[in-house]
C-alpha cells in the first residue's frame, strides 16, 4: 500500500516508517478514541468464531481475526495490531485479542496464520510469536522481516522530528497544535520502544508455504492457499473445508475501498478472487475488513476491479495523462466507504500505472 501507507497501518515494526512521513500529514491527525467495547465476537458454529472490531471506527481496531477451537489447542487467522496510540495511550491490541481468546476457552493458542505483512493483521506477532508458531507465506516473512529491519533504522530520527516539532510549537503557544504534537511524540516514542524491544527472528512467521498448506486438526480441515499477486505479493487465503468458511484476508474487504499494496497488483487480484470462489462458491466469506458476506459480495469486490480497470484503459486510449484520469473516473457508490475518495483517487491512478505496463 503505498497507496496503503496512508490508509493501513503496517506489522508493528512497519508502523513507525508512517508516522515518519512529511509534518504536513502528521498536522492531519487527530487523536481518534477506541470504541467502548474493542471487539464484537461473531460465533460460526460450535468450533469457529471470528471476533470483528467494534465501534464506529473500526478501520483502526484491526481486520476480522478468525479463531478455531480444536482439541490440539486454537488456531487463529490474524494478529490485529502489537499496540495502537489512543487518548494518550497504549492500547494492547495483539493482548486484548488475546483476552477474548480465553473467554471462549481455556485452550492454548498453538498457531497464528498472517494472512498478508500489514500490520493490522500482523503486527501482533511479538505478543503471539512468545508461545505460538507464526505462519505464513514466505513473501509475507520477508516482508515482515525488512518491516522490523527499518523500523529499527527509522524509529530514532521520528522520535527526534516529533521532538523538534513539538519545540516549535511551544513556542507559538497554541494548546490545541501542542496537545497534538505531544500526541505524536508519545506515539513515536512508543514505536521506538517497540522497534528497541522486537526480536524479529522470533517475532516473525517460522513456519512458511509456497502454494498450500492443510492443518489437519481434531474437527476441522484447515488448507492455506496462495494463488500469486493480489492485495499483497504474499497473501493467504484460509479455507475451513468442514466448516464451508473462506477467511480472505485483505483480498476481500466487504463494502470497503481495497487498499492496493504496491506489491500486488489488480489484474492479478481478480483472478485470485475467482480462484478463492472456486474453492467453495457457496462459503460464507470472511472478509479482512467488513461484514461477513457471501459469493456476491465478493464478486461486488471484482466489479470494482474490472470496472476501474475499464475505465481507466478508455481514458488512456483517449490521450489522457495519469492526472487526468485520476480526475475523470469516478465510482460514486466507494467514495462513502472506509477509505474514501482518497484512498480510491490512489487506486485509480494505481490502475492506470498497471494498465499502461500491460500496454507496452
Amino acid at each position: 500500500m503505498h497507496n496503503l501507507v496512508s490508509a493501513f497501518r503496517l506489522p508493528l515494526a512497519v508502523v513507525v516508517i508512517l508516522l515518519i512521513g512529511s509534518t504536513g500529514a502528521a498536522q492531519l491527525r487527530r487523536p481518534v478514541p477506541m470504541p467502548p467495547n474493542l471487539f464484537n465476537v461473531i460465533k460460526l458454529n460450535e468450533h469457529l468464531y471470528i471476533i470483528a472490531p467494534s465501534g464506529p471506527d473500526t478501520s483502526n481496531v484491526g481486520g476480522n481475526i478468525g479463531v478455531c477451537i480444536a482439541d490440539e489447542g486454537v488456531l487463529l487467522v490474524d494478529a490485529n495490531y502489537n499496540l495502537d496510540w489512543r487518548n494518550g495511550q497504549a492500547v494492547p491490541m495483539a493482548q486484548s485479542v488475546i483476552n477474548e481468546v480465553k473467554k471462549l476457552t481455556p485452550k492454548p493458542i498453538r498457531w497464528v496464520i498472517n494472512t498478508h505483512h500489514h500490520g493490522d493483521h500482523s503486527g501482533g506477532d511479538p505478543v503471539f510469536g512468545a508461545f505460538a508458531t507464526i505462519v505464513s507465506h514466505k513473501n509475507a516473512r520477508e516482508r515482515i522481516l525488512a518491516g522490523f529491519e527499518n523500523a529499527a533504522k527509522n524509529a530514532p530520527a521520528a522520535v527526534k522530528r516529533a521532538e523538534d516539532e513539538l519545540a516549535a510549537v511551544k513556542k507559538a503557544n497554541d494548546a490545541v497544535k501542542i496537545s497534538d504534537a505531544q500526541d505524536r511524540l508519545s506515539l513515536a516514542q512508543m514505536n521506538l520502544k517497540m522497534a528497541q524491544t522486537t526480536e524479529p527472528k522470533k517475532s516473525a512467521p517460522t513456519l512458511l508455504y509456497e502454494t498450500e498448506m492443510v492443518f489437519a486438526l481434531s474437527n476441522e480441515e484447515v488448507h492455506l492457499y496462495h494463488f500469486g499477486k493480489a492485495h499483497t505479493d504474499g497473501d493467504t487465503l484460509v479455507f475451513f473445508k468442514n466448516s464451508n468458511v473462506i477467511q480472505w484476508g485483505d483480498t476481500f474487504s466487504s463494502n470497503w475501498v481495497p487498499a492496493m499494496d504496491a506489491s500486488g497488483n489488480s489484474f492479478d487480484w481478480v483472478d485470485w478472487l475467482d480462484k478463492g470462489l472456486a474453492i467453495s462458491p457457496s462459503a460464507t466469506m470472511v472478509p479482512g475488513h467488513g461484514q461477513i458476506g457471501k459469493q456476491a459480495d465478493v464478486m461486488k469486490l471484482r466489479a470494482f476491479f474490472t470496472t476501474l480497470q475499464a475505465a481507466v484503459a478508455k481514458e488512456i486510449a483517449a490521450g489522457k495523462t495519469r492526472d487526468q484520469v485520476m480526475d475523470a473516473v469516478k465510482l460514486t457508490e466507494y467514495e462513502n466507504y472506509p477509505g474514501g475518495a482518497v484512498r480510491l483517487r490512489g487506486n485509480i491512478g494505481t490502475i492506470y500505472d498497471q494498465v499502461k505496463a500491460r500496454q507496452q
